[in-house]
């Protein structure tokens, strides 16, 4: 039996609202001089907030919810629903997920490639977030 997706309504306000907090993380990250451990760390954050957020207003706008569990893989398929038959998006978001507990919860720095990395892949998220949303 396959397993179910959790998920959760999300309205078009709703999306909305999670694609304008996407841009704002994304604008806070790119703020931030890369360079430092902290910058980088705290910008690599912020891009993989963003991005999680332009996911679910994706899912929102398209599919009228979003997932709400803790398996990144349902996200993912979630996502591929709403965007197919794109792959740069979802792709995007699994760069992304893969990498967010060890720049979020990990001690370990991450370098300013790093960082750029992780911007590029939360602004082509974000980028498709407002294509949907026009």
């Amino acid at each position: 039996m396959p397993k179910q997706h959790r998920t959760v309504s999300l309205d078009k306000a709703g999306a909305r609202s999670r694609l304008k907090e996407a841009r704002l993380y994304l604008a806070a990250a790119e703020l931030l001089d890369l360079g430092s451990a902290a910058e980088n760390k705290v910008a690599g954050s912020n891009a993989i907030l963003a991005g999680i957020a332009a996911a679910d207003a994706i899912c929102g706008l398209v599919l009228g919810q979003r997932s709400s569990g803790d398996d990144h893989t349902q996200a993912i398929s979630l996502l591929e629903q709403a965007t197919h038959p794109s792959t740069k998006t979802t792709t995007s978001l699994k760069r992304l997920l893969t990498q967010k507990t060890p720049v979020q919860y990990g001690a370990d720095a991450i370098s300013a490639s790093d960082a750029v990395d992780l911007l590029r892949w939360a602004r082509d998220i974000v980028e498709e977030a407002d294509a949907k949303d026009r």
